[in-house]
């Protein structure tokens, strides 16, 4: 019942939701764009389709003929209680841009992993499963949806060995941060699957990177499409079937953002639940768009009309999960462009053109059953090391995934790294993983040696790993976000003097008001600017009475650049956070050494109380450190040295600002211990800045009145002055 009263419950919530933020540009709004919010869809609904295939069948003279020339219903009927199970062997190519495995486009391990076995649990019509990840996702699927769901037996695994018949778990990486075709950056534009677009044309890419066809089918993970920034317009692609893949073919094989693979990992909004790598695969083993007829009219022969495929009704495209403008469209075929959260099934004769696909112009993979088999049978592997390529802090945190590559579980294995024993694994089924979190782990020379210890294994190339990680470079920055209630508005990114993006986040899930986010990263001594913009022009401001301009709520929200504990920048404040669609901030960062920073005596890159306590321990120090404190070059820290540093307190060494920090009361007794002759006497303010006028000449305020002794001792003593 949910696809025929979805739109009206939709508005209906929607409005609530207006009203309980205030938010006057969406209770104006309570058509698409509300929706869309709700569901959490794509909220860019431009002429760019979010399915690149009809791009390529439409610029091909050669496959609109071929398309036209096809007809679906020579495909067998098949009795899918006793078919064949079909298995695809998979290959994952990871296109990233240089990251970190596990870190923006170079997805993790285990985000790879979910997405063959989500496929499975679709392709495979596991109810039970697709139920249970949809519930977690906050999308469940409602008892009509899952009753149509068909098990296919089509399933998928990722390959145990590689062309060279060497241990592979099916996940590759391919660094194409200089990949460059033709005038155009894989980094700036990804990859492009017309050459209408901008990015590395796609024919370049799948000819450098991909495995023989004849034994593995080639899955394509990239950093975004058409340079699209991995945001809006095309999700994914395929070429249908093998028609238009060449001569040799190795142009088949679907291709999706990083961030719409799996379900789990850090993925976009409406693109949580792996449904968008079901439609490509479903273009790759020849089904067409269901909404291909274009019209609600009737298919006089749907064998060779609209999608080729009989049980399907004629459709225009579906966004949500209703019909749109066809009351009999199948709002939960994975072929349409209806929500995830409604998309559950293959019909029976769609299944049908599949399996005759695969068993007609893919025979090579149905009966190579090989390639998901390990060549050894007891095998285990290190397969993932998130360690960064330098790191700025004496410790870090990172992991290390061990998978088991042969045909018997493992038992009695040990994890070392640096020849210590971290852990003795547990037992590991076979083709199964296990990840190791270590944290605060000194990083001491930089060396990195990971090993596993298991007296069986027969192959013993893949069982060490080393790196090295550059130590103590650059300066450890973070920025820390808690955004207001459309978390999803914002997007921000810090530059350096090049105009390089070096940090950025954003497009966070909607009401994630109570979640802070957190970047961190090892930055070099330079200047930099953060920019964060809202796209809905009224900051991180959730409640806005009136729609004055001026916040009446926000969620506690705030934004914190910290550089090695020191608070460079700080939003929080009412006034601050609805800073309309764009917020730019200009700062520096530099380490806290002895030539930028002298009064620094504790390193945290500000001159405070906790450096004069420093200064005052080491009066009457002759030699070794303490004469860091020696600011007057004498010889000796004494009260002249206090007095220099009295003059500096609250200078902040990133930004060259005073904060105005104040003595407090036990450190001036430390300083007025003693009484003394009084041979001169200056006066500051309470930012440190010294007063050249007498006391009777002071304005109104606060001072800080430093008295010298014959000795050179000191005192001081906080003042008000009033007029």
């Amino acid at each position: 019942m949910r696809r025929y009263f979805i739109l009206i419950i939709g508005a209906l919530v929607v409005f609530s939701l207006a009203l309980f933020t205030f938010k006057q540009f969406q209770i104006a709004t309570l058509g698409d764009e509300s929706t869309v919010k709700l569901t959490g869809s794509i909220t860019d609904q431009s002429s760019i389709p979010e399915c690149g295939t009809d791009e390529i069948i439409m610029r091909n003279p050669f496959l609109q003929e071929e398309l036209a020339s096809r007809v679906a219903c020579s495909a067998p009927e098949v009795n899918l209680d006793t078919a064949q199970v079909i298995t695809i062997p998979v290959v994952m190519h990871i296109l990233h841009v240089g990251e970190v495995i596990g870190e923006g486009t170079n997805i993790s391990t285990e985000q790879a992993e979910s997405c063959i076995r989500n496929l499975n649990e679709r392709f495979r019509g596991d109810v039970t499963a697709m139920a249970e990840y949809a519930d977690w996702q906050g999308n469940g699927f409602d008892e009509e949806e899952l009753a149509l769901v068909i098990d296919s037996k089509i399933e998928f695994c990722l390959a145990s060995r590689d062309p060279q018949n060497l241990p592979t778990n099916g996940i590759i990486r391919h660094d194409c941060s200089d990949l460059t075709y033709n005038g155009e950056s894989y980094a700036l534009d990804g990859i492009a699957s017309s050459s209408t677009q901008s990015g590395v044309i796609d024919s370049h890419i799948k000819s450098i990177f991909h495995w023989p066809i004849e034994d593995y089918f080639n899955f394509y993970v990239v950093s975004e499409i058409g340079g699209n920034n991995a945001g809006n317009g095309i999700q994914g692609y395929s070429y249908v079937g093998s028609l238009g893949t060449g001569s040799s073919g190795y142009r088949a094989g679907p291709v999706c953002l990083y961030n719409t693979t799996g379900d789990i990992g850090n993925l976009k909004i409406g693109r949580v639940m792996n449904a968008t790598w079901a439609h490509e695969v479903g273009h790759a083993f020849l089904l067409y768009h269901t909404f291909n007829n274009g019209s609600c009219d009737l298919e006089t022969n749907p064998c060779s009309q609209g999608d080729q495929v009989p049980d399907t009704p004629p459709t225009t495209s579906n966004n949500g999960c209703y019909p749109n403008q066809c009351p009999d469209a199948i709002v939960e075929n994975y072929m349409d462009y209806t929500s995830e959260s409604c998309k559950t099934m293959f019909t029976q004769n769609q299944i049908e053109r599949m399996r005759h696909e695969l068993w007609n112009d893919y025979a090579y993979l149905v009966s190579n059953t090989t390639s998901c088999q390990s060549p050894n049978d007891n095998d285990l592997a290190i397969t993932n090391v998130t360690l960064p390529q330098s790191w700025c802090q004496p410790t870090l945190n990172f992991s290390v995934s061990v998978s088991n590559f042969g045909g018997s579980s493992v038992t009695g294995a040990s994890l070392f790294v640096n020849g210590e024993q971290i852990v003795m694994l547990p037992t590991i089924a076979a083709a199964e993983s296990f990840t190791v979190q270590l944290t605060d782990y000194e990083i001491e020379s930089g060396d990195f040696e990971i090993e596993i210890l298991w007296d069986n294994d027969d192959y013993l190339d893949n069982n060490y790993y080393y790196t090295f990680v550059d130590p103590n470079v650059g300066i450890y920055t973070q920025v820390l976000i808690s955004p207001d209630a459309w978390s999803n508005e914002i997007d921000w990114e810090i530059t350096d003097e090049l105009g390089e993006i070096v940090m950025s986040g954003g497009d966070y899930p909607v009401f994630s008001q109570d979640i802070t986010f957190e970047e961190v990263a090892c930055l070099p001594e330079g200047c930099y600017t953060f920019t964060i913009t809202d796209s809905a022009n009224d900051g991180m401001c959730s409640i806005d009475l009136g729609n004055d301009g001026i916040c009446d709520a926000s969620y506690d929200a705030f934004i914190n650049i910290i550089s090695n504990d020191n608070l460079v920048f700080e939003l929080s404040e009412l006034s601050e956070v609805d800073y309309g669609s764009e917020l730019i901030f200009d700062f520096c960062l530099v380490d806290c050494d002895d030539e930028i920073c002298p009064f620094d005596l504790d390193g945290d890159c500000v001159v405070g109380v906790s450096d004069v306590l420093d200064l005052i321990s080491d009066m009457g120090c002759l030699f070794g450190d303490c004469l860091e404190a020696d600011f007057n070059g004498d010889g000796v820290v004494a009260n002249s040295d206090l007095l220099i540093i009295l003059a500096h307190v609250g200078e902040n060494c990133l930004t060259g600002l005073n904060s105005g920090i104040d003595l407090p009361t036990s450190v001036k007794n430390l300083l007025n211990e003693e009484a003394f002759e009084v041979i001169d006497t200056e006066i500051y303010d309470l930012s440190g800045r010294r007063i050249n006028r007498s006391i009777e000449a002071l304005s109104a305020g606060q001072y800080i009145v430093v008295k010298i002794g014959k000795n050179g001792e000191l005192k001081s003593e906080k003042i008000f002055v009033t007029k």
